[in-house]
């Protein structure tokens, strides 16, 4: 009798995530145009990378990034896919609650059968479904328009990139507690958005920074989930392979995601207590 409890709950979560799906489905088709000018200036983004990377690898050899192949295109590629997901992981949870927010809607969320922290999940692996892809085919047709070799390993990828989203979560879990008490003002993903760009290895390799500022890099769960990445895209390497930045990653999600998790619900009580919430 417990199995078929146990069953029967696991499905009914099954139903309401594939219900987000569909609610995706259905806003793409409504805003159509917008859509697909977020797609295209993902894509041409994407092409200008690879325009400046064939430029830059004519005549030219790359020790620093031997480790990942030696091949500048595919590494200023993957950095840019990379960021889509960095932005993603950091940005919806703040974006559903200001969603609501706008809408006025909020109150009617929290008093929904649905808990909050299954709305956070449902959404984000929703929208993770739609970014795998949107990337993965810009990416598969950047890597042959450019003929670039990569020896792609997708299962051992897609798994280091539901690790980093879930690493990640815990800070745009305290994006959407600055949301819920400022409504607009978000320090920590735009902090966090600069970082990355700037000391993650994901435009250029951490080696060339100067010592002094190197420190930053190691603190960045970004680092570690890039380093994997490329590896895994690019060279083609197993879980097993990259296991130093998976257990790092494992790590820092224990230590961020609870931080996070307890930032939100301080400021989730307080907007309740002084009525600011919507």
């Amino acid at each position: 009798m417990e199995k078929f409890k146990i069953i029967g709950e696991i499905m009914k979560r099954i139903k309401k995530f594939m219900n987000y799906i569909i609610r995706d489905i259905l806003i793409w088709k409504s805003y159509k145009t917008q859509a697909v000018l977020g797609i295209l200036s993902g894509f041409l983004g994407l092409l200008q990378f690879g325009f400046m990377g064939r430029f830059i690898a004519q005549g030219n050899y790359f020790p620093m990034i031997e480790q990942y192949g030696g091949n500048i295109l595919a590494y200023f590629i993957s950095g840019s896919v990379f960021m889509s997901y960095t932005t993603l992981s950091l940005t919806t949870f703040k974006s559903v609650i200001r969603q609501e927010q706008i809408m006025g809607t909020i109150e009617y969320l929290l008093l929904s059968e649905t808990p909050l922290w299954e709305v956070f999940i449902y959404t984000i692996f929703s929208r993770l479904i739609f970014t795998i892809i949107n990337t993965g085919i810009v990416f598969i047709f950047l890597i042959y328009t450019f003929d670039v070799e990569i020896k792609m390993n997708i299962i051992s990828s897609i798994i280091l990139l539901v690790i980093t989203m879930i690493s990640l979560s815990g800070i745009g879990i305290l994006s959407a507690g600055f949301i819920i008490l400022t409504k607009k003002g978000d320090p920590i993903s735009w902090v966090y958005s600069f970082l990355s760009g700037m000391f993650s290895g994901i435009y250029y390799p951490i080696e060339i920074l100067p010592k002094w500022l190197r420190g930053i890099s190691y603190i960045l769960p970004t680092t570690y989930a890039m380093d994997g990445l490329r590896k895994t895209l690019i060279k083609g390497y197993s879980l097993y392979e990259i296991k130093e930045d998976i257990i790092i990653l494992i790590i820092m999600t224990a230590i961020i995601l609870p931080i996070g998790i307890y930032w939100f619900k301080n400021s989730f009580d307080k907007a309740r207590k002084y009525g600011t919430i919507s």
